[in-house]
C-alpha cells in the first residue's frame, strides 16, 4: 500500500527517486500513465494489469469509451526501478504533468501520484479545506467495522 507525500526532484534526464518504502512494490516493474489532474499516476505491474482488464467492458464504438482507452494506454509507459531506486519518466509524460524540477509523490493507497510543486500545492489546498471535506466524506461509509 502506497502512504504518505515526499518530495524529490526529477534530474535532467527526466529520472525521479521513488520512496524505499514504494521500491518493494516495483521490484518487478510498474506502469506511469497520465492522471486526471495535469498528475501523473503509478501503478504496479499487477494493478495495471488489472485496471486493463477492467476495460475489456468498454465498446470500441463508444467514443467516450474510446477516450478512456487512449488516456489510460496511450498515455502510459512501463518503468522499471535503476540501480539507484529512480524511474525514468519519459518526456511526453513529463511534460503532461509539468514535472522539471521538485516533484511531490503523493500515497494514494493501490497506486500513487506524482505531481509538480504548485499543482500539489492547489490540489492540497482543496484536500485539506474542512467544509468540502465535511460534504465529500458524507458519501462514503469509512466506518472500521
Amino acid at each position: 500500500m502506497f502512504l504518505g507525500q515526499y518530495t524529490h526532484s526529477i534530474d535532467a534526464k527526466g529520472r525521479l527517486i521513488v520512496p524505499v518504502r514504494y521500491r518493494a512494490s516495483l521490484a518487478s516493474g510498474a506502469f506511469v500513465t497520465q492522471g486526471f489532474d495535469r498528475n501523473l499516476l503509478v501503478y504496479t505491474m499487477e494493478r495495471f494489469q488489472k485496471l486493463a482488464e477492467s476495460t475489456t467492458i468498454l465498446t470500441t464504438t463508444d467514443p467516450e469509451a474510446r477516450a478512456v482507452r487512449r488516456v489510460i494506454f496511450g498515455g502510459a509507459t512501463e518503468v522499471q526501478l535503476d540501480s539507484s531506486g529512480r524511474i525514468l519518466i519519459p518526456p511526453f509524460l513529463r511534460e503532461y504533468a509539468k514535472l522539471d524540477g521538485e516533484t511531490t509523490i503523493v500515497g494514494t493507497g493501490e497506486y500513487f501520484e506524482l505531481w509538480n510543486a504548485d499543482g500539489w500545492l492547489d490540489e492540497l489546498n482543496d484536500v485539506m479545506d474542512p467544509d468540502i471535506n465535511a460534504r465529500r466524506f458524507t458519501q462514503f461509509d469509512l466506518s472500521a467495522g
